[in-house]
């Protein structure tokens, strides 16, 4: 039984967890990544469960004001997408077919990010 490394989505067994990686679910391999590249990793999969809500709530929101202040790009531009999301459609039901019908750019700033597979989980 094995287990399931946060930072790659890899589940793996325990001998490739060191004693802190197993309470964090992070694998040797990841924990030798830079700080900063498991930072973007978890924020941008942060931000990925925002899309996958039923609602986008204010305590979201505010999250997702400070990822667009992140020095990481790809973080600062997902976080600003999902921000103009919530303004538009806050809550999942029909989201996707209101961005299509009625804000048609943001809808393919949401397919172009990947941001749209959240949906789908």
């Amino acid at each position: 039984m094995g287990h399931f490394c946060r930072v790659c989505a890899c589940s793996k067994p325990n001998e490739q967890f060191s004693g802190k990686g197993h309470k964090h679910h992070i694998c040797k391999a990841c924990s030798r990544k830079p700080e900063e590249e498991r930072c973007a990793i978890d924020q941008e999969n942060e931000i990925v469960g925002f899309m996958s809500q039923s609602n986008i709530s204010g305590k979201n929101i505010a999250r997702l004001h400070k990822l667009k202040l992140s020095t990481n790009l790809r973080v600062a531009e997902l976080a600003d997408i999902a921000l103009a999301v919530a303004r538009v459609k806050p809550h999942k039901k029909r989201r996707l077919k209101v961005l299509a019908k009625e804000h048609r750019a943001l809808f393919m700033k949401v397919s172009e990010s990947g941001l749209i597979h959240a949906h789908h989980d």
